[in-house]
């Protein structure tokens, strides 16, 4: 249970908050995404098993998600709370909702400044992920947040892994060879995960770049301990980003994610 924080931090909209240079809440739409074919037409593409949209808001206290210029250890990629400066958006009066498509749902409150929906879950549909994405996701009921839309994804074809990591496992060292067919994204980048009872004991997240390809070598592993854990997982995140400013002096993040997951978890 997150706790609540101290009653002088509900009471930021009095103050001269969110004026500073950082985004003060950050909308996102994440699309997990596994191997899909069609056998019909042989065609191979990235089909959506999970998908999670969330809203966080800490004015002037967002937490870091800056991709690094080469590789990092234990960087959060995935929100699950909106860190110590969280802070319940002014005005709600009832839950915020998000629109994609013909598609919607709500946003629940999670702890003070943190909104969440899973979608759907670990159903391992083949629906392609590009079509779930593509349109983009809009804010309605957030207060001065409202209208606020994540960017238009680009495209995601296939995402191959070399190496034994073919046979389903990633051994500790060993090299891995990753590559994928994908267009009109801002960002692409690779996080290798050691995970156990479905939680992360050590992350390392590295930018990839412009390229169409990474290679997982000893300059990851360096950065990472070899631990008593379930499975070595592999995320690999194709990200569209825009920053919105308000009327208010407010600014938000908006962020369009799709993630190809090597190991996928029942």
């Amino acid at each position: 249970m997150l706790a609540f924080l101290p009653l002088f931090l509900s009471c930021k909209g009095s103050i001269d908050l969110g004026q500073g240079a950082d985004a003060d809440a950050r909308l996102t739409t994440d699309v997990y995404t596994w191997e899909c074919g069609d056998a019909s037409t042989g065609e191979i593409y990235e089909g959506a098993f999970s998908w999670n949209v969330s809203l966080e808001y800490a004015p002037d206290g967002l937490q870091d998600r800056q991709l690094p210029s080469g590789c990092v250890y234990g960087l959060s990629m995935f929100p699950f709370d909106a860190g110590t400066q969280g802070a319940d958006i002014p005005g709600l009066t009832d839950e915020p909702e998000w629109f994609a498509g013909d598609r919607q749902g709500e946003l629940r409150r999670e702890g003070a400044g943190f909104y969440f929906d899973e979608v759907f879950s670990n159903v391992r549909t083949c629906e392609k992920a590009d079509e779930l994405l593509e349109s983009g996701l809009t804010l309605e009921g957030a207060g001065s947040f409202s209208g606020a839309a994540t960017p238009t994804a680009g495209s995601i074809g296939d995402v191959s892994i070399s190496g034994t990591a073919k046979e389903g496992v990633i051994e500790f060292g060993e090299t891995v060879q990753v590559d994928w067919d994908a267009e009109d994204w801002d960002d692409v980048w690779i996080q290798v995960r050691q995970e156990r009872d479905g939680e992360a004991w050590g992350t390392v997240t590295c930018n990839a770049g412009d390229g169409d390809s990474f290679t997982v070598d000893e300059d990851v592993w360096d950065l990472l301990t070899e631990l008593p854990v379930e499975y070595i997982d592999l995320y690999v995140g194709f990200q569209n980003t825009e920053i919105q400013e308000l009327e208010d002096g407010q600014k938000i993040e908006l962020v369009t994610r799709g993630m190809h997951v090597f190991v996928v978890q029942d």
